[in-house]
C-alpha cells in the first residue's frame, strides 16, 4: 500500500497552512483531495498510526458505497490510502491533538503547535462504552464491539448483546446464525433498531430480548463468563452466564476539544450551516461530527468535498 506522504513536523508547525484538517477519515482525505485541487495548501492531524477513521470499525461487506463494494472497511481503506499516497496528500499520523484555539485557528499536538488559515473539524464519532465493572477488564476477552469481528469465537455459546439500535439487533441475529443462544438488553422498551431486523429476532428461538434492562458488571477472571444486571423498577440484580458481550451502544460526537468555542447541539455535535460553516468565522465541520441523522461513507466523502469549497470561497480562491 502506498503510504501518505509525510509532511515535515518542523516546518508545519512554523507555518501557517490554508486549511488545517483535524481527523484523517473519509471526509479530511476528501476534503484534503478538493483543497489541492483549489490550489490550498493543507495539513491533515491524525491521531492514530493508520488513517481511515471510521472505516476500520466496519467488518461487514459495504454495499452502499460505489468502489466499496463487497469489500469490508480495513480492505477499503486500504484503497483509499493508496489514493491519498499518489495525490501526496500531507498527513502527519501519530498526532494526537491535545487543545484548539477556534478563534486562532490553532492546535497543539504533543510539543508541536500548528496554525490554518482555515481549520476543519473532521474528527468523526468514538464507540460508547458501558463504563461498568469488568468491561475494560475483559476487553478482547469476551468484551467485544462487534459481532462481525468476532462471532465464529464464540459460535454455539452464550453471549450478550447491549443495545436497542440496527447494530445491536443485527449482531444478535449474527450470533444466532453460528448457534449462540443470546441474550439482547436494552436499557428501554424502546428499540431504535430496523423494525425487519427486530421483527427477525423476535421471532429466533435463539435470542432472547431483555428490555427495560440495564448491566450492572461483567464477571470473570481470565474472560467473560456472566453479566449482572437489572430489570428498572425490580430492585433485583440478575445475572446471565455469557461467553462473550457486544457492546452496541451507539457512539458520541469527538468534540470534547472545541466545546465552548463553537456552536454545539445538546448531544455534542456541531452545528453547522450549509457548506460546514460553524459559528465560528472559517471555521468548518464535515461529516459523522456534525451529522447525527446520516452517518455514512456517503455523507463523510460528500461533506468533506462541499466543506473544501466552502473553505477555499473563505479564502477568496473562488475566483
Amino acid at each position: 500500500m502506498a503510504a501518505p506522504v509525510p509532511p515535515d513536523p518542523d516546518r508545519m508547525s512554523a507555518d501557517t497552512t490554508d486549511a488545517l484538517i483535524l481527523g484523517g477519515g473519509m471526509t479530511g482525505l476528501t476534503a484534503a483531495l478538493w483543497l489541492r485541487g483549489f490550489g490550498l495548501t493543507h495539513l491533515i492531524l491524525e491521531e492514530f498510526q493508520l488513517p481511515g477513521g471510521q472505516l476500520h470499525e466496519i467488518h461487514a461487506p459495504i454495499d452502499d458505497y460505489p468502489l466499496a463494494l463487497g469489500r469490508d472497511g480495513p480492505r477499503f481503506a486500504s484503497l483509499v490510502l493508496e489514493e491519498a499516497g499518489r495525490a501526496e496528500l500531507s498527513i502527519l499520523v501519530g498526532s494526537p491533538v491535545v487543545r484548539v484555539s477556534a478563534r486562532t485557528k490553532t492546535v497543539r499536538s504533543g510539543k508541536e503547535r500548528f496554525r490554518g488559515r482555515t481549520l476543519l473539524l473532521a474528527t468523526g464519532l468514538r464507540r460508547r462504552w458501558l463504563e461498568i465493572p469488568g468491561e475494560r477488564k475483559l476487553m478482547g476477552r469476551g468484551v467485544s464491539r462487534s459481532a462481525n469481528l468476532d462471532r465464529e469465537r464464540y459460535a454455539g455459546k452464550p453471549v450478550m448483546v447491549i443495545g436497542g439500535g440496527t447494530a445491536a439487533v443485527e449482531d444478535a441475529l449474527l450470533c444466532a446464525e453460528v448457534g449462540c443462544d443470546v441474550t439482547l438488553l436494552h436499557r428501554t422498551a424502546k428499540f431504535r433498531a430496523r423494525s425487519d431486523y427486530l421483527a427477525r429476532a423476535r421471532k429466533d428461538p435463539r435470542i432472547k430480548i431483555i428490555p427495560n434492562a440495564q448491566a450492572r458488571q461483567i464477571l470473570g477472571d481470565e474472560a467473560v463468563e456472566e453479566v449482572q444486571y437489572r430489570v428498572r423498577g425490580s430492585g433485583m440484580t440478575r445475572a446471565v452466564r455469557a461467553s462473550a458481550v457486544f457492546v452496541r451502544i451507539g457512539w458520541e460526537p469527538r468534540t470534547e476539544l472545541v466545546r465552548g468555542q463553537v456552536g454545539l447541539d445538546r448531544a455534542g455535535y456541531v452545528r453547522v450551516r450549509a457548506g460546514g460553516a460553524t459559528t465560528v468565522a472559517g471555521v468548518f465541520a464535515a461529516g459523522d461530527v456534525c451529522s447525527p441523522r446520516w452517518p455514512s461513507i456517503a455523507n463523510a466523502a460528500g461533506q468533506g468535498a462541499a466543506s473544501a469549497r466552502e473553505m477555499a470561497g473563505f479564502l477568496g480562491r473562488l475566483g
